[in-house]
């Protein structure tokens, strides 16, 4: 025969809950509901975008390559902030605001959409390929 005790028995109960409900959060697709916007798309989707809000909607480009890179051709409306000294711009940035970024190929934006998203920013947009796809795909560069 099982000896009851009830502050034991309340004590188990309590653990299996806490267990099932960190066994269920482990279990989610660790999701949670956010209104932010971070990833990484083709320049079909960037060209459309910046067509559908418009000339003067607040979308910020940053192209993040070295200035040398920047001048030998840049998206019409970009700044340049190379991604070596991305953190000591971050503060200077509006979360709430719509970025677009891209280096030459995705490795450096990559490191600084991480950047962004660590940092809180709202909606950040990475072109797939940078520079290199936006090129290919045909779309137009600027000098200088």
């Amino acid at each position: 025969m099982i000896d009851f005790h009830p502050p034991l028995a309340f004590l188990l109960a309590l653990g299996s809950a806490v267990a099932a409900v960190l066994i269920a959060g482990c279990l989610g697709d660790g999701s949670a509901p956010e209104d932010r916007i971070i990833r990484t798309i083709p320049p079909a989707e960037v060209s459309a975008l910046m067509e559908e809000k418009g000339q003067g909607s607040g979308i910020v480009i940053i192209d993040v390559r070295r200035p040398d890179e920047f001048a030998a051709g840049h998206i019409r409306g970009a700044i340049n902030v190379d991604s070596v000294q991305f953190s000591e711009h971050l503060a200077s940035l509006d979360l709430d605001g719509t970025y677009v970024i891209y280096c030459q190929r995705g490795g450096r934006s990559a490191g600084v959409r991480e950047l962004m998203r660590e940092a809180g920013f709202r909606e950040v947009y990475e072109i797939k390929g940078g520079m290199s796809a936006w090129r290919t795909a045909g779309y137009p560069v600027v000098r200088g």
